[in-house]
């Protein structure tokens, strides 16, 4: 894969095509001061590992089911928190 470095100025000028760039696998890190920031392309399936997809189906299949806890107030909020 593909690094690139670029500054803010170099991004904002070329965005298309360092959008693009990322599209094809190259991994765009930009310099801001101190500051770095990457930009790579991320498949929707894959932005969660595992076990935590699972935990998301899970919840899921809960809420399908109806199998919700509903608080309407401050004090069943608490009263909830509290008995967890």
């Amino acid at each position: 894969m593909n690094t690139i470095n670029l500054t803010t100025t170099e991004f904002r000028k070329n965005q298309k095509k360092f959008l693009d760039m990322a599209a094809n696998g190259a991994f765009i890190i930009i310099h801001r001061g101190k500051e770095l920031f990457m930009i790579n392309k991320v498949h929707p399936d894959r932005m969660f590992d595992d076990e935590t997809m699972m935990k998301i189906e899970a919840a899921r299949k809960q809420f399908s089911q109806k199998q919700t806890t509903t608080v309407s107030t401050h004090e069943e909020l608490n009263a909830f928190l509290n008995s967890l």
